[in-house]
């Protein structure tokens, strides 16, 4: 159960989107490509999730959603002629992230924003080719 609970926490760690360091390292992520045509973020992170057009503004969102694995145990106990059963459950849940990118006439990209709660704390891994390849 430690080992279990050890690497949960390690995965919350890693994926965790709340701010702090994570929220420096994906305000980098973002912000490397600023003054970039779009169509090298696309060529970088595939195709966009979806493609909107809001007050006039052209924007491409990227959404990245995990599913956490989970692990449950139930321990039973008999009183006489009746049983109780309580299960504890560790883990689960979705965990995501968003990137968006606003880009003006010529496609070059002005702003960013990202938000979601499995932003990387660091370029690793799934995450490394989200920063601009120089």
């Amino acid at each position: 159960m430690r080992k279990i609970f050890t690497k949960v926490l390690f995965f919350l760690i890693l994926t965790s989107c709340s701010g702090g360091i994570s929220g420096g390292v994906m305000d980098k992520i973002m912000s490397s490509w600023v003054g970039s045509n779009i169509s090298e973020a696309i060529n970088q992170w595939g195709y966009p999730n979806s493609q909107q057009e809001i007050a006039g503004k052209k924007i491409y969102i990227w959404d990245r959603t995990v599913s956490g694995p989970s692990s449950s145990t139930s321990t039973g106990t008999i009183t006489g002629n009746s049983v109780s059963i309580l299960t504890n459950t560790l883990g689960g849940g979705n965990w995501n992230c968003r990137r968006i990118l606003e880009v003006n006439s010529t496609e070059t990209i002005i702003s960013w924003q990202w938000g979601g709660n499995n932003c990387p704390f660091a370029a690793v891994g799934p995450y490394a080719n989200w920063p601009k390849k120089k």
